[in-house]
């Protein structure tokens, strides 16, 4: 019995000695790495700051606020249309990430998840 837990515990051992030794390579790499990018100039960056160009969802967050709230703000005290909506939006601030916004403020008014209300083509806070 005694020879059998010897056993496992020399198997733990070497195991874990193998994995401190992998944990010691690979940090040299990354050591190196390190050295090897702080020399370096930084990659050119792409379209909102990404490296490849793309951008990520939720981007109305650079302005402070989402789309979904600047328009609870703005239809805060009375309904609005789209176009006013827009124009109010943008007023206030907010900075659209696409060459569409209106197509933006479609999605977002008419989504499942909507949070407004629509009577007659004006738009009101539920």
């Amino acid at each position: 019995m005694k020879t059998a837990e010897n056993d496992k515990l020399q198997r733990y051992l070497a195991s874990l000695e193998a994995l401190h030794a992998e944990k010691a390579e690979l940090e040299a790499r990354l050591a190196k790495i390190e050295a090897a990018l702080a020399g370096a100039p930084r990659a050119q960056r792409g379209h909102r700051g990404r490296p490849n160009g793309h951008t990520s969802r939720g981007r109305g967050r650079r302005n402070g606020l989402s789309l979904r709230e600047a328009v609870a703000q703005v239809t805060r005290h009375r309904p609005l249309g789209k176009p006013q909506i827009l124009q109010a939006v943008r007023k206030m601030g907010y900075k659209f990430a696409t060459s569409d916004p209106m197509n933006s403020l479609n999605a977002m008014l008419y989504a499942p998840a909507n949070k407004f209300q629509n009577v007659n083509g004006r738009f009101a806070p539920k």
